[in-house]
């Protein structure tokens, strides 16, 4: 239990520098994994969409 709470406390942290120091490096990877997400859920119901026509 202790050790999950040390790696979520050092995750945390890696977190916050890096939103400090490059913060615009990180906007535009969330950005980018926003942009994987909403291409694989158009595939999705592309598909779904032709499986019902």
């Amino acid at each position: 239990m202790k050790a999950k709470k040390v790696l979520l406390l050092a995750a945390a942290a890696v977190l916050i520098y890096t939103l400090i120091v490059h913060p615009t490096q990180l906007g535009d990877g969330v950005q980018a994994i926003f942009g994987w997400i909403g291409d694989g859920l158009e595939a999705i119901i592309a598909f779904l969409k032709s499986t019902v026509e």
